[in-house]
This record gives C-alpha cells, sequence and structure tokens, in this order.
C-alpha cells in the first residue's frame, strides 16, 4: 500500500534552512490593555521550514507539540523552555507530527509507515508503541490524550473515516452513533468525554461521545453550513469553529450546556478559529483582522483580544494560539515582521500576515492576572 497522508488540512508552507536556539524576553501590558495580565515570553524556536510546521497544546509541564524539518526528514516536534527537539514516532516510519499531550508528558501523533500512517503513543521516557487500526482498516492517527491515558483519533479503512477511542491498554474502538458517516476524534478530556466531527463537506457537524458513549451532535451557528469541535475542557466546555458553504470560519463555543456561541472576531475581520480551551474556560485561537490574521484570546462573556495588544510592539506577530494550560501557559506560534509593515512610533503594524516568512514559536507565560 502507499504511504497515505491523512492530517489535518495544511497550514502555509516555509523553506528549510536553520532554527535557533531559545531566549527569554519579559513582556508588560501597556496600561490601556484589557486585562491586567502581563506575560513572560519564551522564544522557543525559529524553523525555516520547506513543508508545513505543526504546533499544538501544551500541558502542566509547559511542553507543546508540533511536526517539522530541523535536519533532514520531517519528525515529531518537542516545544519548551530548552528549546526544540525532534523524535521519530515508530521506527522505520517517517513524515511524524505529534498531535496530542497530557499533564505527564505522554504523547499522541501519527506517522506514516510503507504500509499506512499509524497513530503511535510516547511515553515522557521516550518509549513509543503502535496505536493500531480497528480491525480491516489499514491507517491510524491519534490526536489527543487525557491523564489517564485513554487516546481520541481515527482509524481508516474500506468504510472510510471512523472516530475511535483507544483505552490505556491500546486497544481501539469505534465511537459509536455516527449513522455510517466518516467521523474524527479530535479531543478528549479527563472523565472520557471525546469531541469531534462527523460527516464532511457542508455535513459536518460538530460532535461530543458523552463518556465516548454515542454520538451527540452540537449544533451550528445560525447563518452556517457546518461546524467541527476542537477542544473539550474537564467540564465539558468545548470549542472549535461553525463554517459557511464557503469555507469562511467563526469560532465557536459549545457551553456544557446551551446552544452555540458566536465568539467573534477582530475588528475588519470576518473569520475566527477557537483552537483550545483551559478548564478556568480560557479560550485562544486565531482571528482575521484589519492587519492579517492574529492569535486571539477570549474570556467567556467578553469580545477577542488580539494576544500581540497585550505585549508590547515586538519585532515578531503572532498569528495563532493553539493550546492553553490551567496555568494560563499558551503556545502561539507567527512570524517577523516584514521592515515596510509599520513605521517606527506607529501604533498600526500594518497588513504583515505574510505566509513566506520562517516561524516563530512562543510560550506567552503569565506573570499575573487571571487565567
Amino acid at each position: 500500500m502507499s504511504k497515505q497522508h491523512l492530517w489535518l488540512r495544511p497550514r502555509p508552507s516555509f523553506s528549510s534552512r536553520s532554527f535557533f536556539a531559545p531566549a527569554v524576553v519579559a513582556l508588560s501590558l501597556t496600561a490601556a490593555a484589557a486585562s491586567a495580565q502581563t506575560y513572560t515570553v519564551v522564544d522557543v524556536a525559529t524553523i525555516d521550514e520547506a513543508s508545513t510546521v505543526v504546533v499544538r497544546g501544551v500541558k502542566a509541564g509547559e511542553t507543546a507539540v508540533g511536526g517539522g524539518r530541523l535536519t533532514g526528514a520531517r519528525r515529531a516536534l518537542l516545544f519548551g523552555r530548552g528549546g526544540v527537539s525532534d523524535f521519530e514516532g515508530l521506527p522505520g516510519t517517517d513524515n511524524t507530527i505529534a498531535f496530542g499531550i497530557n499533564d505527564q508528558d505522554d504523547v499522541v501523533g501519527g506517522a506514516n509507515a510503507d504500509n499506512g500512517t499509524r497513530a503511535f503513543l510516547r511515553t515522557r521516557t521516550g518509549a513509543s508503541r503502535e496505536l493500531a487500526p480497528l480491525a480491516g482498516d489499514s491507517a491510524s492517527a491519534a490526536f489527543g490524550v487525557n491523564n489517564r491515558g485513554q487516546a481520541a483519533g481515527f482509524s481508516s479503512g474500506p468504510d472510510g473515516e471512523r472516530a475511535v477511542v483507544w483505552s490505556g491498554d491500546g486497544s481501539a474502538a469505534a465511537l459509536a452513533g455516527t449513522g455510517g458517516r466518516p467521523s474524527r476524534a479530535r479531543a478528549i478530556n479527563e472523565p472520557g468525554d471525546v469531541v469531534g466531527v462527523v460527516g464532511d463537506g457542508s455535513a459536518a457537524r460538530a460532535v461530543l461521545w458523552p463518556g465516548g458513549g454515542a454520538a451527540r451532535e452540537l449544533g451550528v451557528l445560525g447563518g452556517r453550513a457546518s461546524s467541527e469541535a476542537i477542544d473539550i475542557n474537564a467540564r465539558g466546555d468545548i470549542v472549535g469553529y461553525s463554517a459557511t458553504d464557503a469555507g469562511a470560519r467563526r469560532a465557536t463555543l459549545w457551553a456544557a450546556s446551551g446552544a452555540p456561541q458566536d465568539l467573534g472576531t477582530l475588528a475588519g475581520g470576518t473569520d475566527s478559529e477557537a483552537l483550545a480551551i483551559n478548564n478556568a474556560g480560557t479560550i485562544v485561537g486565531t482571528c482575521t483582522s484589519s492587519a492579517g490574521a492574529r492569535a486571539c484570546l477570549w474570556r467567556i462573556g467578553s469580545p477577542p483580544q488580539d494576544l500581540n495588544a497585550l505585549i508590547p510592539r515586538a519585532s515578531f506577530v503572532l498569528t495563532h494560539a493553539t493550546g492553553i494550560n490551567d496555568r494560563g501557559v499558551i503556545v502561539a506560534y507567527g512570524h517577523d515582521r516584514e521592515p515596510h509593515t509599520h513605521s517606527p512610533g506607529s501604533g498600526d503594524h500594518g497588513h504583515d500576515d505574510t505566509h513566506e516568512l520562517p516561524v516563530r514559536i512562543f510560550l506567552l507565560v503569565p506573570a499575573g492576572g487571571g487565567r
């Protein structure tokens, strides 16, 4: 069987030459900022990459995960205060991507083998094992893992993609209630509730599998055609997006009870996507704006905040925030500002949403304020 590349939609591509050691810069909020919180920004890595760079959530250990190429083949990446390192998901595989991490630093993801994509779980000690697909299927990938070692993702074969949960011993079970439609699990919380999507295209619907039971559709924002759930916290609050037929996305919150809520976007923008939520209910993601894509933070009941506006003007712009832990530590990525995009002393940074610059990856560590 030829190798299968069953990852999420691609991010922008970058050319590959080098990465740089981390630096730590203390950044404070201005008096006019909407939040009293201050951050220390840990400059984790700069990756000049010929293929898509993936950056995903941060947990208690302040370690984030992803995939990219440091040298040689594309491998899974670990990001933290010490910088960035890479690892192979399973022996004899390539194009490894890590998609999820828990508080014990267990990591899950997928790697391409000669006989198809294979999900894996790697422990903190560096030991890896395959999370095999369902019987009769040929491929699998895992996107989330909880502190009990349960992983969530999909298995793929003749019947298409099916959402699955792997137990702590690595055995896979299909998630029920999908009506034969394609499905994919994206995250799992501590009680074992799973979220993801059932169906595809305009028929895609965000779903919750409570306790790993039968699927329950979560609904779509008014005026939108489809939806997808991306993350869930311990109390059952779910985030993701609703989309139009044309693919325009709007960040969506499905609280533990109630209808889907539109989280909005930044001034001058039309689109947004919520990518992670912590147990305090703080949400991070990405928004469009008059200046381009910006990393965003939402506190329940408040409009989105541009994370770039919460730090003094810098030589970089944050475009995506992809994870937040219960201490409020955020993993975000972006790129250097191009010289012509702002003038000294100007509060307007211009439209600097370029996709041709190296990826810069940061941890934003709160020094005060809320979570």
